[in-house]
Parts: structure tokens; C-alpha cells; sequence
């Protein structure tokens, strides 16, 4: 079988909470045979990141390790910081190559991360949102403000790149999942239903069905 694989790109002071309802979904909400594989980069050297949480975290894959034509979905989280990401140049040297990609993986970004693909020429043309402030789109060029949507997420399907504000984390993950085929509901990732008053049969689980 042909695994499913996503690559999630690392870098410091990176948000993960705006990535992880995707990402699991993906793995642990799909039966154990159709996880998705899921790598992650943030350099040649593989170095150890620190989120914006304070999590440390090591990726699994060096930039010279990394074909991005064995992937189905290529992940963006924002970031506190997202101008020092710009200026790292072996990180956007090694993005540039999907700018002239055909038949690329989908690209999703999320709040500040489309800045990353602007410097990486990859959203040329490209109809999109970020939750950046507007003395940032002012201040750097290679951001094309005539191309800002002002939507929590925009899909431009022509170029296949889905972009969100932040705090339309949940609305990101249910679009991105759709886009890669997922039957799933508009509402998914609600939390627990207002009003709604569990049985004790609803909320006791069993690892086999049959042991109901």
C-alpha cells in the first residue's frame, strides 16, 4: 500500500497548536493502517527547535533528505517571529524549488506563515490570508498586498496552496482534510455539543465493539 505523507516544516518559536487538530487527524483519528507517515525538517543538520511553548523538538529529516515529490501535503504553522524565519536563508533556499513545482503537494500555511512562502517566491500570484499586521505587509516587497483575501481561510486552488488566520485553526484543519479528500463534516473539531446532556452509555468505550 502507498502511505499517505505529510512533511511539517520546523522552526523556532513555531505555534503547534495550529497545526496538531490536522496532524492528528490525519494519524490517530484514521484506522491504524491509513495513518499518514509524517516527517519533519528544519535544516541540514536536523537541529533541535524550541517551539513557541517551549517544546523541544527534533526533526526526524535534513533539507538534503527531503524529495517533495513523495508528498502528498507539505504543513506551515506560524510563528512569534516570523521575519527571523524569513532571514533564514538555507531554510528558504531550500523552499524555492516548489515556486516552479509542477504537480507539487498541496501547500497549506497558517497565520504568519505565508510570509515563509512569499520569500520563497512560492505565492506569486497567489490569492491569500496571514494573520500578519498591515505595517508588515507595508514593510516588505515580496509580500503582494493586491493579493491579500481577507477571509479566516482562503483556498487558491489554481495554485494549490491553502492559507488561514490563526485563529481559524480548526476551520484550516477541516479545509485542508476536505482538500485531500477526507468526507468530513464542516463542524468537525467542534468540542463538546452546548446543551447536550451525555448518557453514561455514550460516554463509556470499549476497545472492542463486540464487548458491548
Amino acid at each position: 500500500m502507498v502511505k499517505n505523507k505529510a512533511l511539517v516544516l520546523l522552526y523556532e518559536n513555531m505555534s503547534m497548536s495550529e497545526i496538531t487538530l490536522l496532524t492528528d487527524y490525519l494519524t490517530v483519528f484514521q484506522p491504524m493502517n491509513e495513518w499518514w507517515e509524517i516527517d519533519t525538517v528544519s535544516s541540514e543538520d536536523k537541529k533541535m527547535i524550541r517551539s513557541e511553548d517551549f517544546f523541544q523538538l527534533v526533526p526526524n529529516k535534513s533539507f538534503s533528505e527531503i524529495n517533495f515529490e513523495e508528498y502528498n501535503l507539505i504543513l506551515f504553522s506560524g510563528d512569534i517571529d516570523p521575519v527571523a524565519v524569513t532571514e533564514d536563508k538555507s531554510l528558504i533556499d531550500f523552499l524555492k524549488p516548489l515556486s516552479d513545482m509542477t504537480n507539487r503537494p498541496l501547500i497549506a500555511a497558517i497565520s504568519s506563515a505565508p510570509m515563509i512562502l512569499a520569500k520563497a517566491g512560492i505565492l506569486k500570484g497567489v490569492k491569500f490570508t496571514a494573520g500578519l499586521f498591515e505595517e508588515t505587509y507595508n514593510e516588505f516587497d515580496f509580500l503582494e498586498k493586491e493579493n491579500v483575501v481577507r477571509q479566516p481561510v482562503v483556498y487558491d486552488e489554481e495554485h494549490g496552496i491553502i492559507t488561514a488566520i490563526g485563529f481559524a485553526y480548526r476551520e484550516f484543519a477541516v479545509k485542508v482534510a476536505q482538500i485531500l479528500g477526507y468526507d468530513i463534516p464542516d463542524n468537525s473539531f467542534s468540542g463538546v455539543p452546548k446543551g447536550h446532556a451525555y448518557t453514561e452509555e455514550e460516554l463509556t468505550f470499549y476497545m472492542n465493539p463486540e464487548n458491548r
